[in-house]
């Protein structure tokens, strides 16, 4: 399959390169900033250069990593986040399904508001409490409109970063082992999905032409201050530097569900498999860790 990632040098899709080639598809990257870890690059000044780069390449599938995820960001600049959420990810599939490629979203769980008791299903009602979450939203259903055979993916990632800085298990890792303490909230509750398990799933769905919304996060629903007692324990390390924080005292956070677990039930029928749980994630990206940091060029804390 030959591959274009958009948003190469993000947190998600500078990790897409490592996956994907493992896979053994054909990967470029595109990004405005340098990504020389990808397999294969296709440099751009801005993002008005991405319709031509997809009508002149002859890809397979084309995937989308671009965003703005950060939801004070999003609170602070609302049309730079529905630029990059919602509009050009609606011209980007657009321009796919005119050339013939499969195209691939990313939306988000903060499409829910966290009220609910359950893991949410895809069919379940969408109240995003933040700008984030709506504009995500308004994504999913512009790319929808706009190509009808584009596969969105409502997810929630971990993963090592190129930094070694970016994501909670760098956080919580580098924390265990410079023992240092710290906080993870018992009442924010996520499917974390780690990255290499996203794009083994990803590849499976798009080998059996899958299209429309799906869920695609862990199995297991887990707190943040579960997870940094799982790495902690997976690393054999102080469990009591992990400390119990509460999401309801962060007045600046609270534009935040609590419990945004995912229903991953329509993945499992795609598929005909389990599902990986965060905890089985947690121990393979453990496991790829060295293999990942070398990937970037060794960037980042050093390999234990």
């Amino acid at each position: 399959m030959k591959a274009l990632v958009l948003g190469a040098s993000g947190f998600l899709g500078s990790y897409a390169g490592f996956a994907l080639d493992a896979a053994g598809w054909a990967v470029t990257g595109v990004s405005r900033k340098p990504v020389g870890f990808y397999p294969s690059v296709a440099p751009i000044k801005g993002l008005d250069d991405v319709p031509p780069l997809i009508r002149a390449g002859n890809w397979d599938v084309v995937i989308n990593c671009v965003a703005l995820a950060n939801h004070e960001a999003c609170e602070e600049k609302p049309e730079e986040a529905r630029l990059l959420n919602m509009e050009l990810p609606a011209l980007w599939a657009a321009v796919a399904g005119e050339n013939s490629a499969r195209f691939v979203h990313f939306s988000t769980d903060a499409v829910f508001n966290g009220k609910s008791n359950e893991p949410y299903g895809e069919g379940d009602v969408a109240s995003p409490q933040s700008v984030y979450g709506q504009t995500k939203l308004q994504g999913e259903q512009a790319v929808l409109a706009a190509n009808s055979q584009a596969l969105v993916f409502r997810t929630n990632f971990f993963g090592w970063s190129p930094s070694g800085e970016k994501g909670i298990l760098d956080f919580f890792a580098r924390g265990i082992e410079t023992g240092t303490a710290m906080t993870g909230f018992s009442d924010y509750i996520v499917s974390s999905l780690y990255m290499g398990d996203l794009f083994d799933l990803l590849v499976e769905a798009v080998m059996k032409e899958a299209t429309g919304l799906i869920h695609l996060t862990s199995s297991t629903p887990l707190s943040k201050y579960d997870f940094g007692v799982a790495v902690a324990q997976a690393v054999r390390g102080d469990v009591s530097l992990v400390h119990q924080g509460s999401l309801a005292d962060q007045a600046m956070l609270g534009n935040r569900g609590h419990n945004l677990g995912l229903s991953v039930t329509t993945l499992h029928e795609l598929l005909g498999h389990p599902i990986p749980s965060t905890i089985q994630g947690i121990a393979r990206a453990l496991a790829e860790r060295k293999a990942v940091m070398d990937y970037f060029g060794g960037m980042g804390t050093e390999q234990k």
